[in-house]
């Protein structure tokens, strides 16, 4: 067979619906006649494991276009040739998962899997392209998109040349969406940072720009869900509401009916999971970095109906900032906006500055999970520079560095343990700091 593509995807998680990596190989008359590689933006979360294989991290995608942006690049390409790959099944699935999270029909494909013809050609004791590319001296560096498909199409080229490899071999792919009621329970907090969100609307006269914009980028975020169907319904009416630019009255009632709050869950509690609702209104009523005595009042009463979050970060300190100026009764402008900052530092307490800070003989802890690295390796880095390391905050800790990929507690509507004592330490006058990756990264410079 002289006339082909190879193709290899990287993706950035567990999840078979995003894509971080392309390339593809155009051959004709057997010899590359062009190779395109590209980072894809995924608009998607990165799995520690995932980086760990590929080396493709969140802040190298973040320029790179996205699929629906590259795909047209790409399309005739490969809707025009047989597509050969290694395990090529799982990259076509992955692409057609991934096209359908943007609402893109995914075509059908012709292709032919080299790892299916190995096991009928060859003889050896393990069929991973690896393996198979040492016994056939093919050198390349595997998980890099491009290089898994030069790898391939020398593997395709060495059984062609010996086997005599015809587009009979060829088979048809035809991806067939499917969207499933039982969603991962982890994702109860997009649905009730979302039911929050709509609390605030339907109290308000007035939909903000900046809150329309709120639910826009929920809508991006959570768009990769679609194959769970209460993403699926919910999506659908975003999707259609951001298309003609503003919400209605109507459209307001709408989402009301549709999205319900998660009040039952087999992996959090009822407190977490209310947590996750007061984390959406907060994000709502502070969207255009400015509070009212309305908001404040509806947030008000919302926090009286909760009570049973009391002693539960941050429902504390939200109802004496939300009594503090209820009973004032008057706000200037200046306080709109310095209290809505203080709402906003108490559901992301995790600053990024341009603070300068010195690490030698600062004694430092570690939360959440770090996009540069393991904690071990995290750890190494700062001792190199002279820090001291604790497993544990305390009076005696500088600095608690926070990793950007999150704490899982903390993103899923229950802040982290280590973050919470930081912030009474700081309530008491203490001098601990809570630095996110990006800053300390600065300042490493790895």
């Amino acid at each position: 067979m002289k006339d082909y593509v190879v193709m290899d995807l990287e993706n950035p998680n567990f999840r078979q619906n995003s894509i971080c990596a392309i390339g593809i190989i155009q051959v004709k008359n057997n010899s590359i006649t062009e190779k395109k590689y590209s980072l894809i933006n995924p608009e998607d979360t990165f799995d520690r494991i995932n980086m760990d294989i590929t080396k493709i991290a969140p802040h190298m995608v973040q320029d790179s276009p996205t699929l629906p942006e590259y795909w047209p690049k790409i399309r005739d390409l490969l809707t025009d040739n047989i597509i050969i790959g290694h395990n090529i099944t799982y990259d076509l699935k992955l692409l057609s998962k991934s096209l359908q999270r943007y609402n893109i029909s995914a075509p059908d494909f012709r292709y032919i899997c080299t790892l299916s013809l190995s096991r009928r050609y060859l003889d050896l004791p393990s069929y991973k392209l690896e393996n198979i590319a040492k016994k056939l001296h093919i050198i390349y560096n595997p998980h890099n998109a491009i290089e898994d498909a030069r790898a391939a199409y020398e593997l395709f080229e060495h059984m062609d040349r010996h086997e005599g490899i015809s587009e009979k071999e060829s088979k048809h792919y035809h991806y067939v969406p499917k969207i499933v009621e039982k969603y991962d329970p982890k994702l109860s907090t997009n649905i009730n940072n979302l039911y929050g969100m709509i609390r605030v609307i339907m109290f308000s006269e007035y939909m903000t720009e900046a809150q329309f914009k709120l639910f826009e980028q929920w809508y991006r975020n959570n768009r990769q869900y679609n194959q769970y169907l209460i993403f699926h319904k919910i999506n659908l009416e975003l999707k259609r509401i951001i298309e003609q630019g503003y919400m209605t009255g109507s459209d307001k009632k709408t989402l009301v009916n549709t999205v319900d709050f998660v009040s039952i869950s087999s992996i959090y509690s009822r407190k977490t999971l209310k947590t996750q609702v007061l984390q959406g209104i907060i994000k709502t009523i502070t969207a255009d970095n400015s509070v009212t005595l309305e908001e404040l009042t509806h947030l008000k009463r919302w926090l009286m109906r909760n009570t049973s979050l009391k002693g539960t970060y941050p429902y504390d300190k939200i109802l004496k900032i939300t009594n503090v100026m209820l009973n004032q009764g008057v706000m200037t402008a200046k306080e709109q906006e310095k209290i809505s900052q203080e709402l906003k530092d108490l559901i992301n307490p995790i600053k990024t500055t341009n603070e300068e800070f010195t690490l030698k003989d600062k004694v430092f802890c570690l939360s959440g999970e770090f996009k540069h690295g393991n904690k071990e390796k995290i750890k190494y880095l700062l001792e190199k520079e002279g820090c001291i390391a604790k497993t544990s905050v305390s009076q005696k800790v500088d600095y608690l560095f926070v990793g950007d990929l999150g704490s899982p507690a903390w993103k899923y509507g229950n802040i982290g343990g280590k973050i919470v004592k930081a912030q009474k330490l700081q309530d008491n006058g203490g001098k601990i700091k809570i630095i996110s990756e990006e800053n300390l990264f600065k300042i490493l410079k790895y």
